[in-house]
Parts: structure tokens; sequence; C-alpha cells
């Protein structure tokens, strides 16, 4: 499976470079590629001991050196980037209060997302004998508990575009991670059912398609317009963070254990339940602090000041 994402990713950047035609007018500014080369070294140092530690141990030196180095190289690409005159990211705008909130959601909402993923297909293979599970194989796990969640999201995608043009991104991202959080709350308390995985499924599906479709405007609503594919591509890092915590915090608490033996029941139970409190603050994050600033709220400070900080985003006739 990586090897097929690689492949594409090889074949895209000269097919992009070849056929994609150059943007006319030219805007200026150059390439930060300080900025690319810091922003990948903190992201592969943070990774990398997060899908590691179960194999280097989470006490072992490996693993806290690579956290610890992550945190050296953020700080230095925080610093590169705020003397940089064209930075890849301008951090003064991710430390905007809607901002910062839009991307903790878009790691809580990875968490919750691969969670489900991982947990679900994990339990439905354990053998009844263990006193749950239901002895799937890998295509029944896809096909029948799964996919619905998948198709889920693809067919409430276009109602929550709907919805969030009536009610607003926020209110339709609340509303969704609830969803997603009674899935997961029916998951911890009844999932001995296929009816009741199915079902949760179908929750978290919603979630997700919820989140996907209204986090990009939440974060058009706050930024300015220069900053908007800055800020989704900051907040796409920040799922992909989320996702691979989940894979960590799965393969320690379910993955890990005596070999040849099912892991204890519980452990399923805590994982569900960490997801739906991922989606159930989401929710109290979008509902109560990603209100964007009000109108006039930084007049006094000039014009330049609200646009860089994401206070009022300047607007172009």
């Amino acid at each position: 499976m990586f090897w097929l994402a690689a492949a594409v990713s090889a074949l895209s950047l000269p097919a992009v470079a070849v056929l994609v035609p150059p943007s006319r007018p030219a805007c200026g500014g150059h390439t930060d590629w300080r900025g690319a080369a810091g922003l990948t070294v903190a992201l592969v140092l943070l990774l990398l001991p997060l899908s590691r530690a179960t194999v280097w141990g989470w006490a072992s030196g490996w693993t806290s050196g690579c956290l610890a180095a992550s945190v050296v190289a953020a700080m230095f690409w925080v610093r590169v980037e705020r003397a940089a005159p064209d930075p890849l990211v301008d951090v003064r705008i991710l430390v905007h209060r809607p901002v910062l909130l839009a991307n903790l959601a878009g790691l809580l909402l990875g968490f919750a997302m691969f969670s489900q993923f991982i947990l679900v297909s994990a339990l439905v293979q354990i053998p009844p004998a263990a006193g749950y599970g239901f002895g799937a194989s890998v295509l029944r796990a896809s096909l029948e508990y799964l996919l619905p969640s998948s198709l889920a999201s693809m067919a409430t995608a276009r109602l929550a575009g709907v919805l969030g043009r009536r009610t607003g991104p926020r209110r339709t991202l609340a509303l969704g991670a609830l969803a997603g959080a009674a899935g997961f709350a029916l998951l911890a308390v009844s999932h001995g059912s296929s009816a009741a995985v199915i079902g949760s499924g179908l929750l978290v599906g919603i979630a997700i398609a919820f989140g996907f479709a209204t986090l990009p405007a939440v974060l058009l609503a706050v930024v300015p317009p220069e900053h908007t594919g800055v800020a989704n591509g900051v907040n796409s890092v920040a799922r992909s963070v989320g996702s691979a915590m989940a894979s960590a915090l799965v393969a320690t608490l379910v993955a890990a254990g005596d070999p040849g033996r099912p892991p204890a029941e519980s452990r399923f139970t805590l994982c569900f339940a960490l997801a739906g409190a991922a989606l159930a603050l989401i929710a109290v994050l979008a509902r109560f602090g990603m209100t964007p600033a009000r109108r006039g709220a930084g007049r006094g400070r000039g014009r330049s000041t609200g646009s860089r900080h994401g206070a009022e985003p300047a607007r172009t006739p």
C-alpha cells in the first residue's frame, strides 16, 4: 500500500510540472525551501516514533530522542518562518484562536477516523471463542463492517455542504461530531452484534464527512484569502498527525500483548471511549471556540495587523 502511494506521488510530481500550466500573472515571491525542509524534518521526527514506539519501546532512547528532537526542530522551524520574507506558513496566522482550534479539531478528527478503521477491523476479526468478536476474515471485515461507514461518508458529504450554507459550518461540524460521538458510545457499550457495529460505523461516517466538508469553510471565514491554501494544508497535516496518534494508541493498548492471545475486551472499550471523547471535544470547540473575531475588533490596530493575524480578513472588491 505504501509503495503504491509512493509510486503515485512520484508520477504526480513530473505530471504537474509538465501538464499544469503556470499561473498568469505571476504573484511574485520565492519558494521557501528552508521552511519546507524544516517542516519535513519536524514532522518526520514526530511521526516516526509514534509509528515505531511499540517496536522500540515508549521509554527507549530512540523514541524519547526523536520526540525531543521534533520539539527542537519545530521551534527552529517557527523561527525560520517568522524571519522569512515569503514564509511557507505564516505562523502568526496559526496562533489565531479559531485557526488553532480548527487545527486541533483536525487532529482529533484524524484520531477518531483512524480509531474507527483500525479498532473495528481488529474487533470483528477476533474469534468468538475469546468471548467477543465475530471471527471475520479480512475481506468480510472490509466489506461488511467498514464499507458502510465509507458509503455513509459519501452519501452525507453533500448534506454537510447544504447544512453548512444554511446553518453555518461551525454548527454543522458540531452536529456531525455529536453523531460520531454517539456512534463510538454505542461501540463502547454494545459491540456484541453486527448491527450495533455497522450502525455505529454509519454515525462515525457522518462525522467524518461533516468534518472534511466544514473545516475548510471554518478556516475560510477566519483567515485572509491569500492564506486559505496554507491554512487548509496545515489542517491536513494535523489530521495526519491525529491518525498517527490513533495508530500508536491502538498498537499500544490493543495490538500489544501476549502473542497468540486476543487482547482484553476492556481495551477496545477504552479506545472506543477515547475516540468518542475526541469527537465530543470537536463539538465543544466548534460550538463555542471557533468564533471569528467581531467586526471592527482590529480597527484600532490598523488593517495590516488584522490581516496578518486573521482577526478580520481583508476583503477584495
